[in-house]
């Protein structure tokens, strides 16, 4: 095997078992002494290839990231209506394998808006705003959404829903709902408030 193959496959195990761990930790209680020791490597090898905890947690959340933008995009172009596509723009955020590991680590992921990535986080947090927006815009278009909302803050609304903390409380934790009930009745809530008809 060339050296940059080993390199690149070591650099793969290294990320997988950094996400393993993290989920079955935590990523506080994570060391990446964890991971030279699983993988039996030495910790000058580690560093090589990644200088920082920090720094592995941003390789395997930022992809994670990059899929839910992609799948949103895709899902504005689709042949459907405005409710079809808002329905799917929820319940593919929610099941998009970044809001799945952000329910077993959400309170550490504000580490990665420190200064070294937080410009990339930022970036591909405005992508998935946007998207949001591309979305609410095929609904302003059909004359469904009330035009006195403004799009942008709709959009940080439908982001602010999709913390992982109350769905910890009531899907996973105490299993007060099921994980379709709690997709259905996010959909329905946004849906029933920005929809015309309704007004304060």
């Amino acid at each position: 095997m060339s050296k940059e193959k080993k390199f690149k496959t070591r650099n793969r195990n290294i990320i997988e078992t950094a996400e393993r761990l993290i989920k079955q930790k935590g990523y506080h209680h994570f060391k990446m002494s964890d991971i030279s020791d699983e993988l039996e490597i030495a910790k000058g090898t580690l560093y090589n290839h990644f200088s920082s905890k920090e720094d592995l947690l941003f390789i395997i959340t930022f992809p994670k990231l990059q899929k839910l933008r992609d799948s949103l995009s895709e899902i504005v172009t689709e042949d459907t209506d405005f409710i079809e596509k808002f329905k799917k723009v929820i319940q593919k955020s929610m099941e998009s394998d970044y809001h799945q590991f952000l329910l077993l680590s959400f309170s550490d992921v504000a580490v990665l808006f420190q200064e070294k990535n937080q410009k990339d986080m930022e970036r591909i947090q405005n992508d998935i705003i946007q998207e949001f927006s591309n979305v609410l815009i095929l609904g302003v278009n059909e004359g469904l959404i009330k035009e006195d909302f403004s799009l942008d803050f709709l959009s940080h609304q439908i982001l602010s829903a999709l913390d992982p903390l109350l769905y910890s409380l009531l899907v996973t934790d105490s299993k007060k709902m099921k994980h379709e009930e709690f997709i259905n009745q996010t959909t329905e809530l946004f849906l029933y408030g920005i929809r015309k008809g309704y007004k304060l």
